[in-house]
């Protein structure tokens, strides 16, 4: 089992030896800030952090410390106030909505713990919608190949046997692992997950959190927010956020299997308590 190691993590930024092509993200000094009522509400302060790719991160916080405010800012769902992202060596803070939103499409994958899908469409014609609206031009032929792999994926998801049903026909725990399949029909360099076991039972969270770390272990990199313990416990490193600003960072390991669950959330629980969890 690999050893945990604490490390606390100040506002400023750290030189480290990281080349930029060995980064997937680089968040510098990043601060959001919304205006209300003529009132600024300072969401992200100063918030500074990276990922190599290959890396599985959680972010975990007290309700309202800004951990999906992070995730929307990181990903170029929301526009940051100040700072630079840089998403595998391209500073998405700087670009134009319609080259955002391309960059989105293609190359990144995101799941919700609303599982946002069209109710008019099955759950196979959510999967391809994504892959069908990226393709400038979509000929038979490369319409048979995107079907035949959003097929591939719901097999390699067990899965494939709702394919033709309405997403109300099927549990949330599948409608789930259909929202992965979407997530990756694209071949995105990384995948956001906001919450994507919150609305989930035990056995239905534990199941996703499975095909997660599948894929990590495969080579996906991940950022995602959870409030569950056992849910950052299966991650490579936990971020913790507190007032818009990351307090520290716990160093976990790859996740191996179930033997080491309960050791990883002890440390993680004990870890977050002198947080101030």
């Amino acid at each position: 089992m690999q050893t945990m190691i604490e490390k606390v993590v100040h506002s400023d930024p750290v030189e480290t030896a990281e080349k930029p092509h060995e980064l997937s993200l680089r968040v510098t000094d990043l601060c959001k800030t919304y205006i209300t009522d003529k009132q600024s509400l300072n969401v992200l302060r100063n918030v500074n952090f990276s990922m190599r790719k290959g890396d599985f991160v959680s972010v975990m916080g007290p309700s309202g410390s800004g951990k999906s405010t992070l995730l929307y800012t990181v990903s170029g769902m929301d526009k940051p106030t100040s700072g630079d992202v840089e998403f595998f060596g391209q500073n998405i803070a700087k670009l134009g909505e319609n080259k955002m939103a391309d960059l989105r499409l293609n190359e990144m994958g995101f799941v919700f713990q609303q599982m946002h899908m069209l109710r008019n469409l099955s759950v196979f014609d959510n999967i391809i919608l994504a892959a069908y609206h990226a393709s400038v031009k979509v000929s038979a032929s490369h319409r048979r190949d995107i079907n035949e792999k959003a097929k591939a994926l719901m097999r390699r998801f067990d899965i494939i046997d709702i394919m033709d049903k309405d997403i109300t026909e099927v549990s949330g725990g599948q409608l789930q692992r259909a929202c992965l399949c979407r997530a990756l029909i694209n071949d995105p360099k990384m995948i956001f997950a906001d919450e994507p076991t919150g609305s989930l039972n035990s056995k239905a969270a534990a199941e996703v959190m499975d095909k997660l770390n599948t894929l990590n272990r495969e080579g996906a990199t991940i950022l995602l927010v959870t409030h569950d313990i056992k849910v950052a416990a299966r991650t490579d490193k936990t971020l913790y956020i507190v007032d818009g600003n990351i307090q520290g960072e716990l160093e976990l390991g790859k996740y191996g299997d179930t033997g080491e669950a309960k050791t990883r959330e002890k440390n993680l629980s004990n870890w977050l308590v002198n947080m101030g969890w």
